[in-house]
């Protein structure tokens, strides 16, 4: 298993939803790697975040037969449950998980241990339990503040580039050739639009900043 791969694309699904074709078998699936994310999302540069929980598991064999997660705060008894699973694969791993699981108004998704179970279609039950800790701080930044209290964690600035289609032409390190507009637009001349994000040390944190368009000359 490579983990940095899973660990790139956790943050990917993170971003985004998305949902790629997955084979079928009839095998029993087993989960493993779990990672979860408290996920800031920035409108705008006026606007406080929204805040939204995101997990995934490495799921062997086939997915598909995961109907339910439920996820448990063993300190503070929250417990959500969904059905709407994310399901995404690549060419040698499955991946299954949840990306917008959200408080009520005016409350923070709570630090400490969660018991994350996914039920299968005949109630079968695979249980795993992680902890989560981040700096509720975000809660009160705008984007402008982000990068710098990111790098109080050794925060990674990533960048998401999107075509007219919503499509993803990239995702990576923001690198000196990409660190405006025109430098996107010359590297991706069918571009529209790009988001930067900032990724904890630990991957318990991502800060989506607000969408841009991709105009050149900018």
């Amino acid at each position: 298993m490579n983990k940095n791969f899973f660990q790139k694309h956790f943050f990917l699904f993170s971003v985004l939803i998305c949902v790629f074709g997955i084979s079928c078998s009839n095998n029993a699936p087993q989960i493993q790697n779990a990672r979860m994310a408290v996920v800031f999302d920035y409108n705008n540069k006026e606007d406080l975040p929204k805040a939204r929980l995101s997990i995934f598991v490495e799921a062997t064999s086939n997915p598909r037969r995961f109907e339910t997660v439920t996820v448990s705060s063993d300190q503070n008894e929250y417990v959500w449950e969904a059905t709407d699973l994310v399901l995404a694969a690549d060419e040698t791993n499955t991946y299954c998980g949840v990306t917008n699981l959200v408080m009520p108004a005016d409350e923070k998704i709570p630090a400490g241990e969660y018991t994350i179970v996914f039920i299968q279609s005949d109630e079968e039950k695979k249980e795993i339990k992680r902890t989560l800790s981040y700096d509720k701080s975000l809660y009160e930044s705008k984007a402008a503040d982000v990068p710098d209290i990111m790098k109080k964690y050794y925060g990674t600035r990533m960048l998401t580039i999107f075509d007219n289609e919503k499509r993803v032409l990239y995702y990576g390190p923001r690198s000196a050739e990409l660190n405006d507009a025109r430098g996107i637009w010359n590297n991706y001349r069918d571009a529209a639009e790009f988001q930067e994000s900032w990724v904890n040390q630990n991957g318990t944190v991502i800060c989506n900043l607000p969408l841009e368009k991709v105009v050149p000359g900018n």
